[in-house]
């Protein structure tokens, strides 16, 4: 009687095992409160990381430059040259005194 009752315990184990679900590798962004958001904005590729008080903006993949919020909406970033702008869930990109474009992706 003791061989079955290890029989049924063992089966019982290998069910188990067969239905444990392997442990998720780590996602990109994990640890990161800002993740990237990637954009084209005519022709322009932009990497942006929105963090409140300021966005963190790669354009054609160079270095990332931080943008200050204007205002207290939080949905116009600029440091004089370069201005990003999200009105109604639509982001615009604009260079100087160029007349902002119109941004796709997210």
């Amino acid at each position: 009687m003791q061989y079955c009752s290890f029989s049924i315990v063992g089966a019982f184990a290998m069910t188990l095992a067969a239905c444990s679900q392997p442990t998720p590798g780590p996602s990109i962004g994990v640890g990161n409160p800002y993740p990237v958001s990637n954009y084209v904005c005519d022709g322009t590729r932009l990497a942006v990381r929105l963090k409140g008080e300021s966005a963190s903006v790669s354009v054609d993949g160079a270095a990332a430059v931080d943008l200050p919020a204007i205002g207290d909406s939080g949905t116009r970033f600029s440091n004089g040259r370069q201005t990003l702008s999200i009105d109604q869930g639509r982001m615009s990109w604009g260079m100087g005194r160029a007349m902002p474009v119109a941004c796709t992706g997210g």
